[in-house]
């Protein structure tokens, strides 16, 4: 073992050496990876620290069952991935179902949803997928809504205006920290073992149609400042709904970039999609695998450039510009 290694990564091992569970086997692994310095002399130790990770979580499955742990694992499709999550009754359900159009379960006693429920919300010429997680209640949540929050691109933290929203919000912060996920306004890039992971969240107050909920909103808004950005809706009513849309397109952080054949007219129903901050290299391969490497440069039309203005791979496309790649042997 590397004399380096902090004493965190100790105690986390420790922790591994008592665990009898194959989730607390797991989280002491993930601890003890979050927590090792990176350099040369830890790369065979992370390497091994990865299998046994691997082989554990396989073990889960079979412990589970197969089937069973594949009802409860959603893949990744659209512009981004949103999960909705929020105490039982704030009707996020209704709001996932009145955003997407998709026929999800929806009534007036709790728990009705009881594994990952995932609708496509159509966003101008985009779909962003939206995920309905089961109700939070402190110290309940399942333990399988953990990696689901962790691999999202956002949370949609849904509160009770016609209720307590104020609790419903430490309620589900409560439960975030148990899943080592801090919500906030803008997450920092961070290396994909990190102990805590940063999510960026939005907070929406629903039922905006019942009596006083315009008197309580203030209070949420009050609460949340200067660390969630927050709106009110109506999910029964449809006030606030174009908003919200606007708003999960904006804090999703991405652009959409359309491509043109040389001579071609420009096809904007399929744009393709970029976190923003990414290159033209990121372009180039998300069309066709190899072509990052072919890149050369490319001509770029969009707001505040010269129309067909030349560019290097390396240029940071914004939202709705148009793409012409040049590529070698071109």
């Amino acid at each position: 073992m590397p004399a380096n290694l902090p004493p965190e990564y100790r105690e986390a091992e420790k922790r591994y050496r008592q665990a009898r569970t194959v989730a607390e086997k797991i989280e002491a692994l993930e601890h003890m990876l979050a927590v090792m310095p990176h350099h040369k002399g830890t790369d065979h130790l992370r390497a091994e620290l990865r299998s046994k990770i691997a082989r554990l979580s396989e073990e889960g499955q079979r412990q589970q069952g197969g089937a069973r742990a594949n009802l409860y694992s959603v893949r990744k499709e659209g512009a981004g991935q949103v999960v909705v999550l929020g105490p039982p009754n704030v009707g996020k359900s209704q709001l996932v179902a009145t955003l997407t159009g998709a026929p999800l379960r929806v009534a007036s006693y709790p728990f009705t949803t009881q594994q990952p429920c995932p609708a496509m919300l159509p966003y101008e010429n985009i779909r962003i997928q939206l995920v309905d997680l089961p109700p939070v209640v402190a110290d309940g949540t399942p333990g399988w809504v953990r990696p689901l929050v962790r691999q999202a691109d956002l949370l949609l933290l849904v509160v009770d205006l016609a209720g307590d929203p104020l609790a419903d919000l430490d309620t589900l912060l409560g439960e975030l920290t148990a899943m080592r996920v801090e919500p906030v306004a803008r997450a920092a890039p961070a290396p994909p073992n990190a102990w805590i992971a940063q999510k960026a969240a939005l907070v929406v107050g629903n039922k905006l149609d019942a009596p006083d909920a315009a008197e309580v909103y203030p209070l949420l808004v009050e609460a949340c400042a200067e660390r969630f950005p927050t709106l009110a809706v109506s999910a029964t009513a449809g006030t606030g709904l174009e908003a919200l849309r606007h708003e999960l397109f904006r804090r999703l952080d991405i652009v959409r970039v359309y491509t043109r054949a040389p001579g071609q007219p420009v096809d904007r129903t399929r744009p393709f999609v970029l976190r923003r901050g990414e290159t033209l290299e990121a372009l180039a391969e998300a069309i066709h695998k190899g072509w990052r490497d072919r890149l050369r440069y490319a001509q770029v039309w969009g707001a505040g450039k010269f129309q067909g203005q030349r560019v290097s791979r390396y240029y940071t496309p914004e939202d709705e510009d148009v793409v012409e790649l040049a590529l070698e042997g071109q």
